[in-house]
């Protein structure tokens, strides 16, 4: 813990619920931002190319595939990255695997610039910036931890999901759509180049403890992860919870959101920014809400907001026109991933051991990254067969069914306050 532990005093004294005035924190936040906007642009920017570059009739699967190529490497690799992230300098971490991410988006540069027509390389360079990820999103989260006391943990959290969520799924789409329509391709994936490029710079500038050395193998440390995960039924239980989102909610809307603007809205590019970006903005306002407001029972929250969120997403898959569609979208950003992403890192950080963190922040990525292709997979499927808004609805009314599962019986993570 930092402030505590850096001086005897110190950890005697009260703490300021506030993380910003922890100076190592102001850079972990900056750095989050630019990496988060980075990667949102990318959900923009490549839909857009493989679009310019596939028919109609192949273009769901298509654009799914290449989400499934980014994805599967992160799930396949994401517990390997939690031990990395408990074992080596966490600061090292980001700076390649941010630096590995800029120069792929260097290459979309010059196959953007160049008209390149082929497909095939996307599949390849999603794989690549999947496989940074296993490693960047363990040890990104794992390193807010150690440099915050733990009263200032759950605002720590909801503010980094501020700085990475938001941009993730608000600036950087934003920024991807509007760049896109208005100077083309090639300047949206050069900006990509320059945020994940500055992420790995700021990164560079923070300095934390380096881990201590458990004596045992990569994969006898692996084991101890997920035995500790296995007898803490409340870590079990927000690890179940979250498979759900990237299944019935990320991964349709993902794959969709494209579709929807072009075949349902008849729209222009830009607004496939501009939906992510009602999503993001709904995310940003309920995060803003939740660092002010107490909620004495946050796992029941946590557990409602699959039956909130959901709900919101339904009204945007059947809405009539732009308008409406992002109006459903900033509700749903609200009520369901501002709730479930800050009070499931919250927690997890709460109630993990320190010497685990690294571990169980990997189980939880890999919770979300090994759901996520399933989502893209049958949002696929389900929109090659009748479309983008009979998928949207499906998908969440599954989610609400599980959701309310989860309210009634899944009593270890609804006690916790």
């Amino acid at each position: 813990m930092a402030q505590g532990a850096a001086t005897g005093g110190a950890a005697a004294r009260p703490v300021s619920r506030n993380p910003f005035s922890v100076p190592q924190y102001r850079a972990w936040w900056l750095a989050s931002v630019a990496a988060g906007s980075g990667v949102g642009i990318q959900a923009v920017t490549v839909p857009l190319f493989i679009r310019d570059r596939v028919d109609s009739e192949r273009l769901p699967l298509a654009i799914a595939a290449a989400l499934i190529c980014q994805t599967l490497p992160g799930a396949a690799f994401a517990l390997l990255g939690g031990v990395v992230a408990d074992r080596v300098d966490r600061r090292r971490v980001l700076i390649r695997t941010y630096l590995v991410a800029a120069a792929v988006s260097l290459v979309y540069v010059v196959l953007a610039g160049a008209d390149v027509r082929w497909v095939w390389p996307v599949f390849i360079l999603a794989a690549i910036v999947g496989s940074a990820g296993a490693f960047t999103n363990p040890a990104r989260q794992a390193m807010m931890p150690q440099i915050l006391d733990q009263a200032q943990i759950q605002n720590g959290a909801i503010f980094g999901t501020l700085a990475f969520m938001a941009t993730l799924q608000f600036g950087g789409p934003t920024a991807g759509g509007l760049l896109s329509d208005a100077a083309g391709l090639p300047v949206a994936f050069a900006a990509e180049a320059a945020l994940l490029g500055a992420a790995a710079l700021l990164f560079w500038r923070i300095a934390t403890d380096r881990p201590v050395p458990t004596g045992r193998s990569v994969r006898a440390d692996l084991a101890a992860g997920v035995r500790y995960v296995v007898r803490e039924p409340t870590l079990r239980g927000i690890l179940a919870l979250g498979t759900v989102p990237g299944v019935l909610i990320m991964g349709p809307f993902a794959v969709t959101v494209v579709l929807m603007v072009g075949a349902e809205f008849g729209a222009a590019d830009r607004w496939v920014g501009l939906l992510w970006g009602s999503f993001g903005a709904g995310i940003v306002a309920g995060s803003l809400l939740l660092s002010v407001v107490r909620v004495p029972r946050r796992g029941l929250l946590l557990a409602g907001s699959l039956v909130g969120g959901p709900l919101f997403t339904l009204g945007y898959g059947l809405a009539p026109n732009t308008g409406t569609a992002m109006a459903f979208l900033f509700a749903a950003g609200i009520a369901g991933p501002a709730i479930f992403i800050n009070f499931a890192v919250a927690l997890l950080q709460e109630h993990a051991d320190r010497a685990m963190m690294g571990r169980v922040m990997s189980m939880y990525g890999l919770a979300f990254t090994a759901s996520v292709p399933v989502g893209y997979l049958q949002a696929g499927i389900q929109a090659s067969l009748w479309g983008p808004r009979p998928t949207l609805v499906t998908s969440t009314a599954l989610c609400t069914a599980v959701g309310m599962a989860a309210v009634l019986f899944l009593r270890p993570v609804t006690r916790l306050r």
